[in-house]
């Protein structure tokens, strides 16, 4: 990923401000009871900043961990958790030892607190959604109150105290709000897409007249900015993983490769009318004004990455408005992950003990084997084969270049790859009777194979448009035969996949509303409408080796829709049905499936290695980052 923000002033900020604060990998190895009974006897001294404190607070056994949020006053955590192949919202309050399960709650995600801490939004599905009462001892949760119907995937959601909710996305449509009593959500940003934004996400308060919130843009890392309520002037601010939070007064806190940091704002910087010749207003060609600020690093050891979620990053931490941090540390092997085999029901079992990068499993025709990509340096991928009748692995490829993107053919006698072992990325064909003795059978740029047809003379592909974005075309196996565009639009067309009969193509494009699954007859005209399979948002389309069941994903989620031809001949569908939730990896940027499926429909998917069933809490941080001056 780009990044634009020199790292010399990260160093010299480092020099300058001393070393992280703290690098916390298991903070307290003693039962949660215990550390919370320490936690609540200890008696703050009299002063306006709390005492440095590190707690860890496990959660049940039988769950995993997922998001996390923390009540504006630092005295709740709410969670979401996968269970039984469904995940759920959870709320801990500080002065408890147990948790609480909010009912009705199921596939909720990216929860979010009330001003008050009173109630708690999250998503579920389509919906934005929010439930009252969770730590009141004296009468049980409530039953969610259904706020708006989404058309996509949201990114975060903000409780303002005026009663209004702020939302994230979904795709382009910016940052949009809606009252917590129900309404349609209307646009209070526009997603500059002519610069390159691709999406508006992760709001928070910042001051009564400010939002934090997170912008993505394409090819580059995401950045924070503030949004002026009244004059919806933007000032873009730091490059981040995801969004921040404010901590008064007037700091901000946000992760970035791993790390926590910490910045301050001078409110008269906010009160600066831009320069002449500048525009104000949220709409396309608004002001960018940018605003330099000096980070200080906090402490080291949050999940976060600055890809995914429609160019918007993501980290696994929230932060109260008293400065109280609560954080989700990385998993114990940073990126390594199993290949398993996975039900209709979400249940996994591994398909060997390997523990390694793998990306892009694929199933042979015969169902014997899985080819896969696998990090073998940073700049390099190459591919490898595990055979699952005896349990062996077999390097494919060990040449320079990154290798990746693996694609079975029809008679499983070849894979197909994408490959930039000669400088461009191209596609390659490995025949398996002469192992390493690769092919360049398609020329050009960034281009990813995607599905062979039926009769495997067809191979859809997409690739980047030096003017828009992902195309799809194809490119018949025959000698000197030039690819033509199936799909090229404005949008960003990707993941081809043919249905067994060759009949349809089923694809990815975010041409409205964020990402969506769509289907369109292989032979169709590029007017031709298409069918959209996702309702309310989806990528990674997976056709069942026989039939017309098409899967795809929405989030966390895995679900499978019949197609089937209508009267006048063109796809149709009865809406998709939710099969799981599931913390399986996906394609970070959604442009492939990162899954596969067997002719007994068992799911080949990948887990993390190790799964996060701990949240990490500190308070008392900011005089060892901000020290006061000395008298």
């Amino acid at each position: 990923m780009e990044t634009d923000h020199p790292d010399a002033q990260w160093t010299a900020s480092r020099r300058r401000n001393g070393p992280a604060v703290a690098i916390l990998g298991a903070l307290a190895g003693a039962a949660v009871t215990a550390g919370l009974a320490w936690w609540l006897a200890a008696e703050d001294p009299p002063a306006p900043e709390p005492p440095r404190r590190a707690l860890s607070v496990l959660v049940q056994h039988d769950l995993e961990l997922l998001d996390i949020a923390v009540s504006p006053d630092g005295q709740q955590l709410a969670y979401t958790a996968l269970r039984d192949g469904r995940s759920r919202l959870y709320i801990r309050g500080l002065d408890r030892f147990e948790d609480v399960e909010l009912p009705d709650t199921e596939g909720a995600q990216q929860p979010f607190f009330s001003p008050d801490g009173s109630a708690v939004g999250f998503f579920a599905g389509p919906h934005l959604k929010w439930s009252a009462g969770p730590a009141d001892a004296d009468r049980p949760p409530g039953r969610p109150n259904v706020v708006a119907e989404l058309s996509g995937v949201p990114a975060g959601g903000y409780w303002g105290d005026d009663g209004t909710l702020v939302i994230g996305g979904p795709g382009a449509a910016g940052l949009l709000t809606v009252p917590a009593d129900g309404g349609t959500p209307t646009p209070i940003t526009t997603v500059d897409t002519v610069s390159g934004e691709t999406a508006h996400g992760w709001p928070q308060w910042f001051d009564e007249d400010h939002l934090l919130f997170t912008i993505g843009r394409r090819g580059q890392d995401p950045r924070l900015a503030l949004l002026r309520i009244e004059t919806g002037r933007i000032r873009t601010l730091l490059l981040a993983d995801g969004g921040g939070f404010a901590v008064e007064p007037n700091t901000i806190i946000f992760a970035r490769r791993g790390e926590i940091f910490a910045a301050t704002i001078d409110p008269d910087l906010l009160d600066d009318e831009p320069t002449a010749g500048d525009d104000t207003g949220s709409g396309a060609g608004a002001d960018r004004d940018p605003l330099t600020l000096l980070p200080r690093p906090v402490l080291e050891g949050v999940a976060s990455s600055g890809i995914g979620s429609h160019g918007l990053g993501r980290a696994r931490f929230a932060a109260a408005r008293d400065g109280a941090l609560v954080f989700v540390p990385p998993a114990v092997t940073a990126g390594e992950n199993r290949l398993v085999f996975v039900d209709r029901d979400g249940r996994s079992e591994p398909i060997d003990p390997v523990s390694d990068q793998h990306q892009t499993p694929r199933l042979s025709p015969d169902g014997r084997r899985v080819a896969f990509s696998a990090v073998t340096t940073i700049l390099q991928r190459d591919l490898w084969l595990l055979d699952l009748d005896d349990g062996t692995r077999h390097r494919l490829t060990d040449s320079a270049g990154d290798n990746h993107s693996p694609l079975w053919s029809r008679d499983g006698r070849s894979i197909t790859f994408a490959s930039s072992r000669t400088g461009l990325q191209q596609v390659f064909r490995l025949r398996l009777s002469t192992p390493g003795a690769a092919e360049a059978i398609l020329h050009g740029d960034l281009r990813t194979p995607g599905s062979w047809s039926p009769d495997g003379r067809r191979l859809a592909f997409h690739e980047p448009h030096p003017e828009r974005d992902r195309d799809i075309w194809i490119w018949r196996d025959t000698t000197g035969n030039e690819p033509e565009p199936w799909l090229a639009t404005l949008a960003n067309e990707r993941a081809p996949a043919h249905s067994p009969d060759g009949r349809w193509i089923a694809y990815v494009s975010d041409d409205a509303d964020g990402d969506q699954v769509y289907v369109r007859a292989a032979s169709a005209d590029a007017n031709e409408a298409p069918l959209r399979v996702s309702p309310a948002g989806g990528t990674e389309p997976v056709w069942a080796r026989t039939g017309s069941l098409l899967f795809f994903r929405r989030g966390r989620s895995l679900y499978e829709t019949p197609i089937q031809p209508a009267p006048d001949g063109r796809p149709a569908a009865n809406g998709p049905a939710l099969l799981f939730d599931g913390a399986f990896l996906a394609d970070p940027l959604g442009n492939l499936p990162a899954y596969d499926i067997t002719s007994d429909g068992l799911f080949v998917m990948m887990e993390l290695a190790s799964r996060p069933n701990v949240i990490q809490i500190m308070t008392g941080w900011r005089p060892t980052v901000f020290p006061p001056p000395a008298d």
